[in-house]
């Protein structure tokens, strides 16, 4: 039974993640908060296990894909596990998290409104035997979306472009906000107006952009947006937005 940073883990997890096995436990363990069998908290130094659910599908267009759902246990709760599943036609069974902050730009006025969403469960494409991508990644590339090797905000600020005409955001009259990429809704967030943060978000937004991060490997808390696994695995990608109402 390997482990890495305490954490046990099946072997056979490494014919699916290959060099990014290691990458991708640390991933998964940081944004974990309690057992996912005894629901308590995972204390500091506590061994653990990992157990993925492995589903195998297709992409819309037809590519292979594999669909990862980890669950974080105690190991004296859980042993390490790993299944693989074959799903017949598209893997649907993906849910859009995100959240909503506002960044300081140059000069006077200059607030940047960031919608920032990842898919949950990870969907990678790829055909058996080859390097799989990301398909949340792919797809935003091809839509405009530029890599983002850097957690800071301000590199990503400084580093951010226009994403393609395929993509916008749009602003309905009750606060909800939805991001479109080539027709597909890609997230649904709801604000409300009297809200004082989201009111601050809603008015940064009415100059007309947004910035969108995305990628797989956000880690999302009450209280804060965490990129850096992102960064460092190559899944973090940004685009300017327009913004309507």
């Amino acid at each position: 039974m390997p482990i890495i940073s305490n954490v046990a883990w099946d072997g056979r997890l490494k014919d699916f993640k290959g060099r990014d096995t290691a990458h991708y436990i640390e991933t998964v363990k940081a944004a974990a908060s309690r057992c996912g069998a005894c629901l308590l908290p995972l204390g500091p130094g506590a061994v653990l296990s990992l157990s993925v659910n492995i589903t195998e599908g297709r992409s819309l267009a037809g590519t292979p894909s594999l669909t990862f759902d980890p669950v974080i246990c105690h190991l004296q709760c859980q042993e390490p596990g790993l299944t693989v599943r074959e799903e017949f036609g598209v893997v649907e069974k993906v849910t859009s998290i995100g959240a909503r902050l506002v960044l300081s730009g140059a000069g006077p006025g200059a607030a940047i409104p960031v919608l920032a969403y990842t898919l949950v469960p990870n969907v990678v494409i790829g055909e058996p035997g080859s390097e799989k991508t990301s398909a949340l990644v792919s797809v935003l590339l091809n839509h405009g979306f530029q890599m983002s090797f850097s957690a800071s905000y301000t590199d990503i600020l400084q580093r951010a472009a226009p994403a393609g005409n395929t993509c916008t955001c749009t602003v309905a009259d009750g606060g909800t906000v939805q991001l479109h990429v080539d027709g597909l809704l890609m997230s649904s967030q709801q604000l409300d107006r009297r809200n004082s943060v989201d009111a601050v978000w809603l008015q940064a937004a009415g100059a007309g952009r947004v910035l969108v991060i995305s990628g797989d490997n956000l880690r999302f808390t009450e209280t804060d947006l965490e990129l850096t696994a992102a960064a460092r695995l190559g899944t973090l990608v940004t685009g300017i937005v327009p913004a309507s109402w």
